[in-house]
């Protein structure tokens, strides 16, 4: 049995409550090693999604959601600009170790040529192995920074215009 194709398409605004529920997903996944305090109304706290609601999209696996991606257009945490920058990026559990990311990744980085900052935290050991394997094809210069408390490896690289 084949696995099904790879998508990633354009979020549209009256589909933000949709992000927004997949970002508690996220963020539980994202507490065994970063605390996000729970509010009273159970769920995470996320004060991001409309600074981050620039170029948002859906992972798709067939006609199935994945996962989501946030692109923006500046790096918040060198303030490079312009810069392409993810953001968010989430695949959730069911299609991880399958090459989804990994091609969801790659077409992100197509939909947008030019200057790319991509950040992960050295807490998140998994996301350091991932981004490192996705984005090898692209030969980034890599280094650690701090930012707002956290320690951080920012991969620096350019992506080919057509």
């Amino acid at each position: 049995m084949s696995q099904p194709s790879v998508s990633l398409v354009p979020a549209h605004p009256d589909q933000k409550p949709v992000i927004a529920n997949l970002i508690q997903l996220y963020l539980h996944d994202m507490t065994e090693f970063m605390p996000f305090p729970v509010g009273v109304d159970g769920r995470y706290s996320y004060d991001f999604l409309d600074r981050f609601w620039r170029f948002p999209y859906f992972i798709m696996s067939g006609d199935e959601i994945a996962g989501f991606a946030l692109v923006i257009d500046e790096c918040p945490l060198t303030g490079r600009a312009p810069c392409w920058f993810m953001a968010e990026f989430f695949v959730l559990k069911a299609y991880r170790g399958r090459g989804t990311g990994r091609s969801a990744v790659q077409q992100a980085l197509q939909a947008h040529p030019g200057q790319w900052h991509i950040a992960v935290p050295h807490a998140n050991r998994a996301a350091q192995s991932f981004w490192s394997k996705s984005l090898a094809p692209q030969n980034p210069i890599s280094r650690d920074i701090h930012f707002d408390g956290d320690d951080w490896r920012l991969h620096d690289f350019v992506v080919g215009t057509k």
